[in-house]
């Protein structure tokens, strides 16, 4: 039943044939876990406990802020701060000391503690679990369907990272002969678009050159960069 739940979301995703597939699928899971935080999920005790504890990201702080409801995310730090100031508590003592005399400073830091906070993300972390259910998904439906394997090697291409996900899972969950048959795809499918990315850059960075001056881009060639970095990174929509 868990696996049934999923396959509608991946059957859309994977009918798209634009770009990475699970890059897609994680977008929609960003977007869907800011809007639950943003709504009504903010006056939950038993979320905010969590989020209260991981906080956000920058890049999603900052897209908290684009959301408009302002509130929602001031009650929200409002808690959260109380959180970052325990990790810098007041000492229990105050010993004065002797200024110029201190050699080595041998008492605890925060450090820690304040950079595990600066990489701890709500959403993310949201997104990431479910990301994972849908990776190992994909390889159910993968093994059950014909037509899906079909479908899967008709992509344009995955990103690194979910051809990465992808080959792991597949190695874990999928018959010797089954499992040969997706990285196959994937890896022919990863090969052909790397050529195909480092044949657009050189046109793009060739364009510059003065015996170029003035020829028109293809579309292709014009955003060589943006989906150079959506390949190596995924999460990058392009703005046409």
């Amino acid at each position: 039943m868990a696996q049934q739940l999923y396959t509608i979301p991946i059957n859309e995703a994977f009918d798209e044939y634009d770009g990475c597939p699970l890059c897609r699928l994680r977008a929609k899971l960003e977007n869907q876990s800011l809007s639950y935080i943003m709504g009504a999920a903010m006056m939950e005790p038993d979320i905010r406990i969590v989020t209260n504890r991981t906080g956000f990201c920058r890049t999603h702080f900052h897209r908290m802020l684009t959301m408009g409801n302002r509130l929602s995310l001031a009650l929200m730090l409002e808690s959260h701060l109380d959180s970052v100031a325990a990790l810098v508590p007041e000492p229990e003592s105050k010993k004065p000391g002797k200024l110029g005399k201190i050699k080595k400073y041998d008492g605890e830091t925060p450090a820690e503690a304040l950079m595990a906070q600066t990489k701890s993300c709500f959403v993310c972390q949201r997104a990431a679990d479910f990301e994972k259910k849908y990776v190992s998904n994909v390889i159910y439906i993968f093994k059950k369907e014909q037509e899906f394997r079909e479908k899967l090697k008709k992509q344009p291409y995955f990103c690194m990272e979910h051809t990465a996900m992808l080959l792991d899972c597949g190695k874990k969950e999928l018959s010797e002969a089954l499992y040969l048959e997706l990285s196959e795809a994937l890896l022919e499918l990863y090969r052909t678009y790397v050529a195909r990315l480092r044949k657009n850059v050189t046109g793009f960075c060739r364009s510059f050159d003065h015996e170029n001056a003035g020829k028109p881009l293809t579309t292709e060639t014009r955003y060589a960069v943006e989906d150079t970095i959506a390949f190596l990174s995924g999460d990058f929509e392009r703005k046409s």
